[in-house]
């Protein structure tokens, strides 16, 4: 029953959102039959989603501003614009990439370079902003790395946008999370990628990530934060049914959802041996009945995975339609964060500058991740991410392949414009 009225109150929050759009002259009944066509399309596609109520607030998924909000609002306008290609859905910025962890999967290989000037990060955020981004997440590295600024970065973000971090836990206190709080922080996404703490250590190569990671998320969770567990399963994890346990004890700690993640070819995962890091078609099938048994049951936790929503058959790889962008802590501009492709570096231009030569080479979302298709260019180049040379060059290429099934139901954009 919980299940069915948050559903319905997300119902009347976009019904409420559209009508005062057109009493207010912003939309013609025309377009708010259209945009609620395709806002009815997009929430189908969720329809195996459990959204999790913190407060007075409903999340509906670690990638989505909560709702009621106007962040909520603006991912609404942004998702049902038929502005082509589409408009963004969330930003990622790696505020460092000091780390006290050496994570064996990690798709960034840490560093002690010098950060970003704190100033320049700042302006990005105002950048990304104008841009039209309602979520914005703090990475790294691990962000607690560099607390002073994180706390002025979110204190000017939650401004305009709906505010995340990605934390292993690791430098966390009750008094840190308690400032980010009051700076405005919305949700924490915290690893936790086994329920044994020694394998959990070792996979971080830190020994005590996994007593950081519990309490993190337990005080976290006891500070009206959103809370998500991220585990990086692999492949032996999903067959021995290790995944599901991890997904008891995040449920076990407070946890309102747990995003279990595939292992992309990327950075260190695919450097580190003795790990089945990726999953095979038949683990992402009982991930998937896994995923819709679980958010159909009773239980409070929330099962979540991100790269189901990138199949052919959903929402596809955002890369080439310029729906996400992350800029890694060396200020390189990129379409995703696995996606090691350089599209500018804000030491050098600014964030807007890059942003919009790169959306005017952008497209509609493709059938597949592109990682995939690009491993053998990123696993041969001395140079990482890509130049931006070498990147527009290959841009054209990649927004060629075919978009998702769901695209021209969601976008209404017509097939000749994608072809």
């Amino acid at each position: 029953m919980t299940r069915l009225l948050l559903r319905a109150k997300l119902t009347l929050f976009l019904l409420r959102h559209h009508f005062r759009a057109l009493f207010s002259g912003e939309l013609t009944v025309s377009k708010l039959v259209r945009s609620l066509r395709r806002q009815m399309i997009i929430s189908s596609l969720f329809r195996d989603a459990k959204y999790s109520r913190v407060g007075k607030k409903v999340f509906i998924d670690p990638f989505v501003p909560y709702f009621p909000s106007p962040y909520c609002k603006k991912l609404f306008n942004n998702n049902t614009s038929e502005a082509y290609p589409p408009k963004p859905n969330f930003a990622q910025i790696s505020i460092t990439n000091r780390c006290p962890c050496r994570c064996v999967h990690c798709h960034v290989k840490n560093t002690q370079d010098e950060d970003l000037p704190k100033e320049t990060i700042l302006q990005v955020i105002r950048e990304i902003a104008e841009a039209d981004f309602p979520l914005i997440f703090f990475v790294g590295g691990e962000p607690m790395s560099r607390f002073a600024d994180l706390l002025e970065f979110v204190e000017l973000s939650r401004q305009h946008m709906d505010t995340r971090i990605f934390t292993s836990g690791v430098g966390s206190s009750p008094e840190k999370l308690r400032m980010l709080r009051e700076a405005g922080l919305e949700g924490i996404c915290v690893s936790l990628d086994h329920y044994d703490e020694e394998i959990h250590n070792r996979k971080r190569n830190h020994p005590a990530a996994f007593k950081a990671a519990c309490d993190t998320i337990r005080e976290a969770v006891g500070l009206g934060y959103y809370v998500s567990v991220v585990c990086c399963s692999t492949s032996s994890m999903v067959s021995s049914g290790e995944t599901f346990k991890v997904v008891d004890l995040a449920e076990s700690l407070g946890a309102h959802s747990i995003q279990l993640n595939e292992i992309r070819p990327v950075g260190r995962a695919i450097e580190s041996e003795g790990y089945d890091f990726f999953l095979t078609a038949e683990d992402k099938a009982n991930l998937i009945d896994y995923y819709k048994k679980s958010n159909g049951s009773r239980r409070k936790i929330a099962v979540v995975m991100p790269w189901y929503n990138e199949e052919p058959y959903k929402f596809g790889c955002t890369a080439t339609s310029g729906q996400q962008t992350y800029i890694d802590a060396k200020g390189n501009v990129q379409p995703c964060p696995l996606l090691k492709v350089g599209l500018g570096n804000v030491a050098d231009q600014s964030f807007r500058e890059i942003w919009e030569r790169f959306r005017s080479q952008c497209g509609h979302p493709v059938r597949e991740c592109i990682v995939h298709r690009l491993a053998e260019e990123l696993g041969n180049s001395p140079i990482l991410p890509l130049p931006a040379a070498r990147t527009f060059q290959l841009w054209p290429e990649l927004c060629a392949i075919s978009p998702p099934d769901a695209f021209a139901r969601i976008s209404g954009v017509r097939q000749e414009r994608i072809k």
